[in-house]
C-alpha cells in the first residue's frame, strides 16, 4: 500500500479524536466533579473550556485538517500522474 494512503488512514483516525475529543470537552466536567468550580474570565469552567473549544479549538483543528489533507490530495494526485504516464509509456 502506497504510503500517502497509509498517512490518509492515519490523518482521519488522528483528526476524528481531535474532534472527538474537542467538541465533547465538556463531558469531562462531568466525569470529574472536582474540576468544577474555578472562574475563568469571570466564567465558570465548566462552561466557558467547553464552548471555547468548540469554537475555536474546533476551528483551528479543522484549519490544521484542511491545510494537511489538501497537500496529502495534492501528493496522491501526483502519484496518480505519475502511474498514468508509465502506463501510457508501456
Amino acid at each position: 500500500m502506497n504510503s500517502a494512503y497509509k498517512k490518509e488512514i492515519r490523518y482521519t483516525l488522528v483528526f476524528s479524536a481531535l474532534l472527538l475529543i474537542s467538541g465533547h470537552l465538556g463531558l469531562v466536567f462531568v466525569a470529574f466533579p472536582g474540576l468544577q468550580g474555578h472562574m475563568i474570565f469571570g466564567f465558570p469552567s465548566q462552561y466557558i473550556i467547553p464552548v471555547f473549544m468548540g469554537w475555536i479549538g474546533l476551528m483551528a483543528i479543522v484549519a490544521v485538517q484542511a491545510k494537511l489533507t489538501n497537500d496529502l490530495d495534492d501528493e496522491i494526485e501526483a502519484l496518480g500522474g505519475a502511474d498514468e504516464t508509465t502506463q501510457e509509456g508501456s
